[in-house]
């Protein structure tokens, strides 16, 4: 598995967690298997949990990447929390943070307690992706 992602439709949260070596096909396969469900499209704010995972990314990916992203944003704009407790996770969700576009958009912690708090969400961290979740092989 290399990810699993869930819809709160009723808090326009996604929710998705990494899992292993991840690289830049893999975030795209993500990213595509996300966009299918209607569901995405209702979202307003994202959790994405890296602690779990080893991004394989260059740089020169990130910032193409970054680009798709942003367009991605500018048609379904959101606010994304980041969790993540590597340094190489760390050092990669800083260059996306720094982007001007995501400055105030985009934020990085270490427990998914705090990433609800930046979101403004009251939900039960240990029930997020405990069940009906979508998974990418």
């Amino acid at each position: 598995m290399k990810a699993k992602y869930k819809f709160y439709p009723g808090s326009k949260l996604l929710v998705e967690a990494f899992y292993g070596n991840i690289g830049m096909s893999d975030l795209i396969e993500i990213v595509e298997d996300q966009t299918r469900h209607p569901e995405f499209n209702m979202i307003d704010k994202t959790i994405s949990d890296i602690r779990a995972a080893d991004l394989i990314v260059s740089i020169e990916e990130l910032n193409a990447y970054i680009g798709e992203l942003r367009k991605l944003m500018e048609e379904q704009p959101l606010r994304w929390a980041i969790v993540t407790n590597k340094p190489g996770s760390t050092a990669l969700s800083m260059i996306i943070k720094q982007d001007p576009y995501f400055d105030n958009r985009v934020q990085i912690y270490s427990t998914q307690a705090a990433a609800m708090r930046f979101l403004g969400l009251d939900l039960p961290v240990d029930k997020l992706l405990t069940d009906n979740f979508f998974i990418v092989e």
